[in-house]
């Protein structure tokens, strides 16, 4: 079962434990906590109906990403993009005393 019915399938099995209402497809959508698409809601609340009576929650394991920059890379990184940001601003400034120039003539 891939992660995005299982989450499904564990938030029904959470609602109907917890003695909520029966759960709904927009039920779902709202406590579910990362976004899913509707299909997929769909499909892992029409397998929950099905196998209710034997599903129980599952751990769903995370992915874990790779670190793509070392310490050092970061710092590196950090530095390039604060130049970049102040080369950015000095070209707005150039082009609001333009603008200001232009609209005063």
């Amino acid at each position: 079962m891939n992660t995005e019915l299982q989450q499904v399938v564990n938030a029904c099995i959470a609602l109907s434990e917890a003695g909520q209402r029966k759960p709904s497809v927009g039920m779902l959508r709202a406590k579910l906590l990362s976004p899913l698409p509707i299909p997929a809601i769909i499909k892992g609340f029409s397998y929950w109906k099905e196998n209710k009576a034997t599903l129980k929650i599952q751990k769903i394991a995370e992915p874990t990403a790779p670190s793509l920059y070392s310490g050092n890379d970061l710092a590196a990184r950090v530095t390039q993009l604060e130049n970049e940001v102040v080369a950015l601003h000095c070209e707005l400034k150039k082009l609001q005393q333009r603008f200001e120039g232009e609209g005063s003539s």
